[in-house]
């Protein structure tokens, strides 16, 4: 059975099959074009080089970017519910680089490992999988396309205060990062929406700024209007422009992510999208939950920010700003095989809540949009026994456990790319540090999920301590600095369910060595 991530929704986008994988030894003999390039985002061309000795930059799916409301309110002694986090928002907060066979040379690459592992909510589970994304893009040299913004910013009473406070600072932050051939237009909804600035080039930063200090909070919130005034806008004022056109909607409301009609949050969304006006949502101080992050990820070119305070969102905006604007590949389309006597028990990090059987126990699926990255982005993906009463196939080093085949377009351009990629199985100490951190952030997530689901639906506390106590415990032996954040945020879920199931005051269990990647305790 597959993990709760993902549903077994027939996909109707997935109706073609991917196209055959290519023959790996054609394609590795096959010259490339792009083996030295810096690409130039607001040109559908190649120039200059790319210096072997630079790494290259990541890419991840579109959807939700952090789990940064579920953090704030854990932080807040609260126990939030399962739907307000998504396992792609809190792969996206991570590096996950794979040890890649060779130098990425194009827009889009790939890479796969696997290992053992073992997951506490998913017993069954034997093995983890990584799909590992990277650009060869030089982030010495990168240079994303001009940017036409237009702002949609909710102005309703609610707003009022500190939300409203951090919009304007938002926006301060924003012209920041725009240079002297991006332009940023301002629209406002409370009661009515309407332009509160007009296409104006970021060079005149002045006018900018005092339209910024105008903002005022007040009325209810028509939220559709806005988008439809902002759509409008980024329509009209696209006409001519040299670069890209995205529309960033602030807000602290959810939006009706039900109705799909042409005037719909997300049918206004699509729509748009059709027209290659991408959608970048950011939340102040709203319960975002991941059925919006999922709504927004099934749009080409939608992704979503939380920012709890001003210190997340000016680093967020100060080291990512050019990367959350980029698209970098539309219409990925996935088929994961698994390798005999094993089957898919899990996909983590797919946008989305669809996906589709296909013959011999494989699975496809789709993710809309790729997005450049300053980390490597990553999809996981679980396997169990395919006959539950037998042992996992014992796996040779090197070779793989399952194959994923990629069909995509690149976005500049929409030049098609297809490959296979090979789940090559990596004992303990050789997996790569993504698979490794990958491995215990899919743990965190489903066992999250788990005693979160636990809590709010079966009233069940012991069970949702004991399972975020046994996370806890795997995160006290971990040493890794990229998760310091993850263990702040599990000791602190933990603390909160030990006072609720009666365990507060207990002693905490002393640490005990277990394997890097498993996270089972060590023989003494």
């Amino acid at each position: 059975m597959l993990s709760a991530s993902l549903s077994l929704a027939p996909l109707a986008a997935l109706a073609l099959l991917l196209a055959p994988a290519p023959d790996r030894e054609r394609e590795r003999d096959r010259p490339s074009h792009r083996k030295a390039f810096s690409y130039d985002f607001e040109m559908d061309a190649v120039s200059g080089a790319l210096a072997a000795p630079s790494p290259g930059m990541g890419a991840t799916p579109g959807g939700a970017q952090d789990i940064q409301y579920f953090r704030d309110r854990v932080k807040n002694g609260e126990i939030p519910h399962p739907n307000t986090f998504t396992p792609e928002g809190l792969f996206s907060e991570h590096d996950l680089p794979l040890a890649a066979g060779r130098a990425c040379d194009q827009l889009l690459c790939t890479a796969g490992e696997a290992t053992a592992a073992t997951l506490l909510a998913q017993p069954e589970v034997q093995y983890l999988a990584q799909l590992g994304f990277s650009s060869g893009l030089d982030p010495r040299t990168f240079r994303r396309a001009p940017l036409n913004l237009v702002a949609v910013i909710d102005k309703s009473g609610s707003m009022s205060g500190q939300p409203l406070e951090l919009v304007r600072e938002s926006l301060y932050r924003v012209l920041d990062q725009l240079g002297p051939d991006d332009r940023l237009s301002i629209v406002l909804y409370g009661d009515r929406a309407h332009v509160h600035l007009s296409p104006t080039p970021a060079r005149d930063k002045a006018a900018i700024s005092a339209r910024i200090a105008a903002i005022e909070s007040a009325g209810s919130t028509a939220m559709e209007e806005g988008l439809r005034v902002g759509y409008e806008l980024a329509r009209t004022s696209a006409r001519g422009f040299k670069g890209t056109t995205r529309v960033m909607l602030f807000t602290d409301e959810r939006p009706n992510v039900g109705a799909t009609d042409a005037r719909s949050f997300m049918g206004m969304a699509r729509d748009a999208s059709r027209g290659g006006i991408g959608l970048t949502t950011v939340g102040v101080g709203v319960q975002f939950g991941a059925e919006l992050a999922t709504a927004i990820s099934s749009v080409r070119g939608g992704n979503l920010f939380f920012f709890p305070d001003a210190a997340r969102m000016t680093k967020v905006f100060r080291e990512d700003f050019d990367t959350m604007v980029t698209e970098l590949a539309h219409e990925l389309k996935l088929e994961v095989k698994p390798a005999a006597g094993l089957k898919i028990a899990g996909v983590y990090g797919i946008p989305g809540k669809a996906i589709e059987w296909a013959p011999g126990g494989a699975i496809r699926l789709a993710v809309e949009t790729i997005f450049l990255s300053r980390k490597k982005g990553a999809i996981y993906v679980a396997f169990a026994p395919a006959d539950p009463h037998l042992p996992a196939p014992r796996v040779a080093a090197e070779r793989p456990i399952g194959q994923v085949g990629l069909a995509y377009l690149e976005a500049a351009g929409a030049q098609p790319r297809t490959s296979a990629v090979d789940l090559v199985y990596k004992t303990g100490s050789t997996a790569s540090v993504g698979l490794v951190r990958g491995a215990r952030l899919v743990d965190q997530a489903t066992a999250l999920a788990g005693a979160a689901a636990l809590h709010h639906e079966k009233n069940d506390q012991e069970g949702a301590y004991q399972l975020v106590h046994a996370l806890a415990g795997l995160y006290r032996q971990d040493r890794d600095p990229e998760l310091a954040d993850e263990r702040t945020l599990v000791f602190a879920l933990e603390r909160t369910l030990a006072k609720l199931s009666g365990h507060a005051g207990e002693p905490a269990p002393q640490p005990r060595p277990v394997d890097r990647v498993s996270g089972l305790p060590l023989a003494h």
